[in-house]
């Protein structure tokens, strides 16, 4: 029997190039997926996002899904709708993005046309709230990026309001609670979800796999890359130290914007050796992957990036810190290294990597394939079928 509603996905994003980073990147992926798969049933999927542009909010429209994630032989159009504006400037936002979000659900609620049949598939926790306000008891599938459960330390407009803080973590608990299934990312989270909901699921972030890279360090000058927000639980500064005092000739490239972002550039002090970017479109991150050596991560807090998982589809070895589900990911000795996050224990795996850097190529890479886009995603989407009940088998 043919499914009669639609597949609604919600996100703080605008499914196309903002905000540069991992979530994005998978929701594309996802995307290329269906058009693959399902291109007959393109036409029932509403993208709910947010837009950088004024014009754009509170309308519908059709938008191409470009890029490497795109499938091939074609970009099929997707029904859009921004709910909210979104500031470019990511170092400098005045408003809470989720809470203007979750009030532009409400406000286009007439655009979104919620019916009880269809399958919402949540990626940012604060539609929740929206969708089982206008539809009770709708379907909400909610894939939690990272953990909810400590989530509340990570919001920085919360950090003077204790009450608010309090109730915005309570909330986050009844989305574990009520949704009618959770996808997670890591083993932990996982087994923290189980004592909240019946129906946790871990799935993996996916990308889109490449050939074998030919690729070989850059002896005169090694290529250093950071890629993602510049924020304190990402902790920047060390590696900026780090490559600041490296015995060999080298570089580092920053791409990402935040708040953090004046703070690192002082760090740099000018430094030559320091590049800063701000943030860039993911097509423009996958060349500057495919240019460097090594991709640095120091992050103190993280669930899986999914910078890492584009890094090593790359055959670009990794140094990280072991955090979230990192360690689910790499098999630090043969395809990366990890540290303590120290300036010196830094620049120690950048010489282990640096003395073998063949052999860390060609294990990165042979990872990289167990995240396939394609593999990924059927397991995520036979679960989002029970609602569905598209056609095509799985």
């Amino acid at each position: 029997m043919n499914g009669q509603g639609r597949l609604i996905l919600y996100d703080t994003c605008n499914f196309r190039n903002y905000p540069v980073g991992g979530e994005l990147t998978s929701i594309r992926n996802f995307l290329r997926f269906l058009s693959q798969e399902y291109p007959e049933r393109i036409r029932d999927v509403l993208l709910v996002g947010v837009s950088c542009e004024e014009g754009e909010v509170g309308r519908r429209q059709r938008i191409r899904i470009e890029g490497e994630e795109a499938a091939e032989g074609g970009t099929p159009e997707f029904c859009f709708l921004a709910v909210a504006r979104a500031s470019a400037d990511q170092g400098h936002v005045k408003k809470s993005l989720r809470l203007e979000y979750l009030k532009g659900l409400l406000k286009y609620r007439g655009l979104l046309r919620l019916k009880k049949e269809d399958c919402n598939y949540i990626h940012t926790p604060e539609a929740f709230a929206a969708v089982r306000f206008l539809r009770p008891g709708a379907a909400c599938y909610v894939f939690s990026h990272g953990t909810y459960l400590d989530m509340w330390r990570r919001v920085r407009f919360f950090k003077k309001a204790p009450l608010v803080r309090r109730m915005f973590q309570s909330y986050l608990m009844h989305v574990i609670r009520k949704s009618t299934a959770v996808f997670v990312l890591e083993k932990k989270t996982l087994e923290d979800y189980g004592a909240y909901q019946a129906r946790v699921m871990q799935v993996k972030n996916s990308i889109v796999c490449h050939p074998f890279p030919e690729r070989s360090l850059h002896e005169d000058c090694v290529r250093f890359l950071y890629a993602g927000r510049l924020s304190a639980v990402k902790n920047v500064g060390p590696l900026i130290e780090a490559v600041k005092g490296y015995h060999r000739n080298c570089c580092l490239t920053v791409l990402g914007d935040g708040e953090e972002r004046e703070k690192l550039e002082h760090l740099a002090a000018g430094d030559a050796r320091i590049r800063f970017v701000g943030a860039v479109a993911p097509e423009e991150a996958h060349r500057e992957m495919q240019r460097a050596d090594i991709l640095l991560m120091n992050s103190v807090f993280e669930g899986i990036p999914m910078t890492i998982l584009e890094a090593i589809s790359y055959g670009l070895p990794v140094v990280t810190t072991d955090v979230g589900g990192i360690g689910e990911v790499l098999t630090y000795g043969l395809d990366s290294e990890v540290t303590d996050g120290s300036v010196e224990q830094i620049r120690e795996a950048m010489d282990r990597i640096a003395k073998e850097y063949g052999r860390y190529v060609r294990n990165a890479h042979e990872k990289s394939l167990q995240f396939d886009y394609r593999r990924v995603n059927r397991a995520a989407f036979s679960v989002l079928n029970e609602t569905l009940c598209w056609e095509r088998r799985l």
